[in-house]
């Protein structure tokens, strides 16, 4: 079962940006499936592969922002900065005792759906102008 589904409305014209938020989305998928399994090995596994990769991928979109000297750059950082924490907090947690999986997968679809379709949206235009690709 897929928890969130790629579509093109998500995406956003940049290969190596697409290619990462696809990969978010498989990661974040792979989260569900384990979730349901009920094994904490696993969902440990996820929630460091999950955090690792939302940090690489932030740094790609933070380094465009840099180059092209993107005017919203600082209130996107910002929402980045509390998804990691938010992240962070759920995998401390889990770490701690056994926690509500569903309310962080519905939270983490939720953001990345708004994420995506509103503030990634704000950076098309100036990424593109700078001739990002």
């Amino acid at each position: 079962m897929v928890f969130i589904e790629w579509n093109k409305d998500l995406e956003l014209g940049f290969e190596k940006i697409d290619e990462q938020h696809k990969q978010l989305i498989d990661i974040i998928n792979r989260a569900y499936e384990t979730s349901l399994e009920k094994d904490k090995k696993k969902r440990n596994e996820i929630l460091n592969e999950l955090t690792e990769f939302v940090r690489v991928h932030f740094s790609t979109e933070e380094k465009y922002f840099e180059e092209c000297h993107y005017a919203g750059a600082e209130e996107h950082i910002e929402e980045h900065m509390g998804l990691i924490e938010k992240v962070l907090k759920f995998k401390n947690e889990f770490e701690e005792k056994d926690c509500d999986c569903e309310a962080f997968l519905t939270f983490l679809k939720e953001w990345l759906e708004e994420h995506l379709m509103v503030m990634d949206k704000k950076y098309v235009k100036s990424l593109k102008e700078c001739g990002i690709k």
